[in-house]
């Protein structure tokens, strides 16, 4: 019938929807708090996983890493040799193969002490695959050259908090070092704030035995770690040494951040639970306020499913203005949130995504959350008899 034809019905929804202001207000503010917590839980996610997977990317796909494994009660762990690296050097899809050494330190920057991690690497290996990986491309300056004393290579990070430059000193365990290389930045804090020297001066600072080293990288042309694990353990003689790819730990972040979503996103299905639940408790209340309304809709035309879609649109629209404030809202806290973890993590490239789909999806389902909530409501209001809602008061 004319009389309700689509225009009428959403003038009439707008009608309603303005007419009890603070009720609509407080109705849409249930579902907006749910929809602002899954929205930038998943913006957050996915930014997350994007950074781990650029910084991967960064380090390279086509490396391998071995580790030690901690054995006994002391968590002691037996290093490797320099036997073992020259082992997995032969490998037919091993490119390059460095060994690294670290420890935590006391150094001097411009008369100001703290203890940090000092990396000490083989440099004629190390330089081979720094060479082939982007994230270690040098800056300003050079590489460390083999056998070469009383030089370093630094992050970015470290240059700049310290105001450091080529040809800078900086004294380490009581021995005074000059830097010969800064390293370009990556937004690994890790990495922008690394010390770096030739592996030799290192066993002689932390005074550790020499030719052994902590952990080793491989670059390869093949991923082939059954075949690594073979020849480590037939040089070892067991298995206590780890084995990962970059793929790996992206694989094992996805999983923790998996578990950190389901959490949050069920306490944020719970907060949208209840306020699917607080409008159809508003619609019920609508409802029952319109009956002699409805009583003069249905007596001038108005037929069951005119009133039914008038109702279902109005349940339906005040959970889409929830879902519009709840994915505003959500913007602004995820990026807060970002900055924040930005600031202690000094990972440049953490950044929450908001993709059109997350965007759409999340108000459309605001939307059908809306109008499945009013389904009841709606029902009723339809299947009310004229001359009783006319008599209501």
């Amino acid at each position: 019938m004319e009389v309700f034809g689509m225009r009428n019905v959403v003038n009439l929804v707008v009608k309603f929807l303005t007419h009890r202001k603070l009720r609509s207000v407080l109705t849409t503010l249930g579902i907006a708090i749910g929809v602002t917590l899954v929205f930038s839980i998943t913006s957050l996610k996915e930014g997350t996983m994007a950074a781990l997977t650029e910084n991967v990317n960064d380090l390279g796909g086509d490396l391998i890493t071995i580790m030690p494994k901690s054995t006994g009660i002391s968590g002691t762990s037996q290093l490797f040799s320099q036997k073992e690296l020259n082992a997995l050097e032969s490998l037919y899809f091993v490119e390059v193969a460095a060994s690294f050494y670290s420890g935590i330190l006391p150094v001097i920057i411009r008369g100001e002490e703290e203890y940090l991690t000092v990396s000490g690497v083989n440099p004629e290996s190390g330089e081979k695959l720094f060479r082939e990986i982007s994230s270690f491309e040098v800056e300003s300056g050079r590489m460390l050259e083999k056998n070469e004393r009383g030089k370093i290579l630094i992050g970015s990070k470290l240059a700049t908090d310290n105001n450091l430059q080529i040809g800078s000193q900086i004294e380490i365990k009581d021995e005074k070092y000059r830097v010969v290389g800064i390293l370009g930045e990556v937004g690994n804090p890790h990495r922008d704030s690394s010390i770096n020297m030739n592996v030799e001066e290192l066993w002689e600072l932390l005074d550790v035995e020499p030719g052994t080293y902590q952990y080793m990288m491989l670059k390869v042309n093949e991923i082939k770690i059954d075949v690594v694990e073979r020849t480590l353990e037939r040089i070892r003689g067991k298995d206590n040494f780890e084995v990962s790819t970059p793929q790996d730990l992206i694989k094992q972040a996805g999983q923790i951040l998996d578990v950190l979503s389901i959490v949050f996103s069920t306490i944020a299905g719970i907060s949208i639970i209840i306020g699917a639940i607080n409008v159809a408790n508003t619609m019920y209340m609508a409802v029952t306020e319109r009956t002699r309304d409805i009583g003069i809709m249905k007596a001038i035309g108005a037929k069951e499913k005119d009133i039914l879609i008038i109702f279902l649109l109005e349940s339906g629209f005040l959970s889409l203005i929830g879902g519009v404030i709840g994915a505003l809202f959500g913007y602004g806290l995820a990026t807060i949130f970002a900055m924040v973890a930005r600031e202690l993590t000094g990972i440049s490239s953490l950044s929450p995504i908001f993709s059109p789909e997350l965007v759409g999806g999340t108000i459309l389902l605001s939307f059908i959350i809306g109008v499945v909530s009013g389904i009841f409501p709606a029902r009723y209001a339809s299947k009310l008899e004229p001359l009783e809602a006319l008599r209501y008061e």
